[in-house]
């Protein structure tokens, strides 16, 4: 059981560029529209308010969909993700998309 960590991680580094390069993930559009938002942001807009200003922290960022659209909000995120190669991703698709953030990669803890 000791090597799920080491499983799942390789798992999600294999899904990051599977992702970014998936029609679902929209990432093309980010780069498009200066304006586009992911779909769980916009689902979630009527429960943000203004977050203009705000920092913010998006745990499990994957490949950065959702913390470059919080970002295009207003907010001064961080992405946290242990995948590195998703962190890859997210770090392209915020400088394709002009989009101010940063990315840390941190391990998983049971603790």
């Amino acid at each position: 059981m000791s090597n799920y960590l080491a499983v799942n991680k390789a798992n999600w580094n294999d899904r990051a560029p599977l992702h970014a390069a998936s029609a679902d993930y929209s990432v093309g559009a980010f780069t498009a529209d200066p304006n586009f938002l992911s779909s769980v942001v916009r689902f979630d807009l009527p429960l943000l308010g203004d977050i203009r200003g705000l920092r913010g922290v998006h745990l499990q960022c994957h490949i950065g969909t959702d913390t470059v659209s919080l970002s295009r909000l207003g907010a001064r995120m961080t992405g946290l993700d242990f995948s590195p190669a998703a962190l890859v991703e997210a770090r392209q698709l915020a400088a394709s998309a002009a989009t101010t953030m940063s990315t840390s990669s941190r391990p998983m803890s049971t603790k």
